[in-house]
């Protein structure tokens, strides 16, 4: 049996989508399942660093057209109206005449402060018009579904509820002492203890009030932490950076841009704790990440974090500086509750563990393949926990 996948996130430097697309394919090549030819579409040739398993081929379709419309004209003419084809970033083509599976990752529409109108207006089209679409929907959380059936009206029956996973096979605690002190020491100049937060720098996720807690800290606790922020540059305009400025702590706050997900095991190993301040996340893979490390998270009491971190991450009620500070200084005072944490992280993460996810995708794409009909399946719970 013949599998398409759009993998248009597989090239360029590769986000939370797309590294979840490299764990699906490859633990589908793992599994005992009837596709044998997968097929991985993109417009241009995925980097060499992508670890495509050798199940999978990557047919490149070169296009002068922008990649949006290169999805929704290219890819369905190239890949025909016999197979189902897996899209697992927000979009389906509109005219495709095959089955699809459409993967939903969170609504632009549920915090639109933090995008502006003309992206608000064109990802609630597109990704309306996908989710209505699609032969079968999922989403990676029940607090995403609620929205998915508020923002776009969809029939919750119709949305399968399959989570964000983790490699526990690569994300997981008992790194060697000294290649995490050496680590340490190239990335700061010295082995020192330090904070980090991981992911795109935006207000969303309120990276300005966790440096300002973070600047609290060192003003009134002397802690010797640095901390750092992982997931993207910050020039010199960035608004960020004037908070580090205003803050006088050129010194403590270190950038990492884009960094290859081997090194990000030292980064959550090597780490105090992670905080993750975000006010909306249809999931957040730092938080599964971070836990399957054993690596202590301080994230917010919201959408969707209580449903797979409650009862091992601290969960914050907001993200004012002061609330930061507190929560923070609530792990860095007591080694006891690190301890439970460290403990409990690997724990929950190994639900989450992406074999188990791949497993409920290959479920609904064998559903899909067998019916060959545009009849939605009904969702099913996750059985994950």
């Amino acid at each position: 049996m013949k599998l398409g996948v759009n993998g248009i996130r597989l090239i360029g430097k590769r986000s939370g989508v797309g590294r979840a697309i490299e764990a699906i394919l490859r633990c589908m090549s793992e599994m005992d399942q009837p596709f044998r030819d997968i097929v991985v579409y993109t417009p241009r040739p995925v980097d060499s660093d992508v670890a495509l398993p050798a199940m999978c081929r990557n047919v490149v379709l070169p296009s002068p057209m922008p990649y949006a419309l290169w999805e929704q004209i290219t890819l369905p003419r190239a890949h025909g109206s016999r197979d189902v084809l897996f899209c697992p970033s927000y979009v389906v083509p509109l005219a495709a005449r095959c089955p699809t599976l459409l993967v939903h990752h969170g609504s632009y529409e549920g915090y639109p402060q933090a995008f502006g109108l003309w992206v608000r207006t064109k990802a609630r089209a597109i990704y309306t018009l996908s989710a209505r679409r699609a032969t079968t929907v999922s989403t990676v959380s029940q607090y995403s579904k609620q929205d998915m059936v508020r923002f776009y009206g969809l029939d919750p029956e119709r949305i399968h509820v399959i989570p964000e996973g983790v490699d526990t096979r690569r994300f997981r605690p008992g790194i060697d002492g000294a290649r995490l002190s050496a680590w340490r020491a190239a990335t700061f100049g010295t082995d020192t203890p330090f904070i980090v937060y991981v992911g795109k720098p935006t207000e969303r996720r309120n990276l300005s009030p966790l440096i300002r807690a973070f600047g609290l800290l060192k003003r009134e606790e002397r802690i010797p932490h640095k901390f750092l922020v992982v997931g993207a540059d910050l020039p010199g305009t960035s608004p960020f950076r004037r908070v580090i400025e205003e803050e006088r702590l050129g010194a403590d706050v270190v950038v990492r841009g884009y960094v290859q997900h081997d090194e990000m095991v030292l980064v959550y190993n090597g780490a105090t704790a992670l905080v993750y301040p975000s006010s909306y996340e249809g999931f957040g893979m730092p938080v599964l990440e971070a836990m399957a490390c054993g690596t202590p998270v301080v994230t917010l009491d919201n959408t969707a974090f209580p449903e797979f971190a409650g009862g091992v991450a601290l969960l914050l009620k907001n993200a004012d500086v002061h609330t930061l500070r507190d929560g923070i200084r609530a792990i860095l005072a007591d080694p006891a509750l690190r301890a439970r944490m460290a403990e409990a992280g690997p724990v929950r993460a190994a639900e989450y563990d992406w074999r188990r996810v791949t497993a409920a995708y290959v479920e609904l794409l064998i559903q899909l393949a067998c019916q060959r009909a545009t009849r939605p399946a009904m969702a099913q719970p996750w059985r994950g926990r």
